[in-house]
């Protein structure tokens, strides 16, 4: 199984329908529209028979950090670059891991959901005092299911992997020891840290923000992707 992160840059494109123009340039009156053009960075391996997955930096190649999942698929540890002992493949790859002891930096807990009939849910532990919490989907009696209202306009589709996970001041407080204006908002109030919404079909926009590191982030979106036995 294999995962990229990705960074986006914008182009103005021209699209025609049937010889129609349909969108144009902004300077004979028509309209602007963007193409993202990605950049891969980060792509992740999960190793044959283990709950293990590996991410790699796309420019290196070098394992920055590993995701290691229970045998239910409901937890899920997050490490940093290093090894964890002789069986960790140093030595049969030298190179490929930094010689350094890789340091545990998060944990995921997904509540068990055998029959999808209400929205997954989870919790993520940074250390012993930073936890982000999900926002809580809504039932919407229109559609009748529920939904998650997303202010990124690109986020378009439902899906299940759909999440955003939120930080208060309060905790940030808690484990740096002063608020990070990068990721609280005015009073104390949550605001997001990740999110992972579906924009077209086997596409995702994800963001991560501070204090959630880049192997943090892609940890927690890809146990939103692993196959979990308990966990429709």
């Amino acid at each position: 199984a294999a995962a990229a992160a990705a960074a986006a840059s914008d182009k103005n494109l021209v699209k025609r329908n049937g010889g129609k123009r349909r969108l144009g340039d902004a300077a004979r009156g028509r309209r602007k529209v963007r193409k993202w053009r990605l950049k891969p960075l980060l792509f992740a391996h999960k190793v044959e028979g283990s709950g293990v997955v590996r991410m790699y930096s796309q420019e290196t190649v070098t394992v920055i950090g590993t995701l290691e999942a229970n045998r239910r698929g409901t937890g899920f540890e997050i490490f940093g670059p290093g090894v964890a002992g002789v069986g960790s493949g140093l030595r049969e790859n030298p190179g490929l891991f930094p010689a350094s002891p890789r340091k545990h930096v998060a944990s995921i807990d997904y509540d068990v959901n055998l029959l999808g009939t209400v929205p997954r849910k989870l919790v993520v532990r940074l250390g012993k005092d930073l936890k982000l919490v999900q926002k809580v989907p809504t039932f919407n009696r229109k559609i009748g299911g529920y939904a998650l209202k997303f202010e990124d306009p690109h986020v378009r589709l439902p899906s299940k992997k759909n999440f955003i996970l939120l930080a208060s001041r309060q905790e940030q407080s808690n484990a740096n020891g002063e608020g990070s204006p990068a990721t609280a908002a005015p009073g104390g109030s949550l605001k997001t840290v990740v999110l992972c919404g579906k924009m077209a079909k086997s596409t995702y926009r994800i963001c991560i923000h501070p204090p959630v590191t880049l192997v943090q982030g892609f940890g927690i979106i890809l146990s939103a992707f692993y196959k979990k036995a308990l966990v429709s």
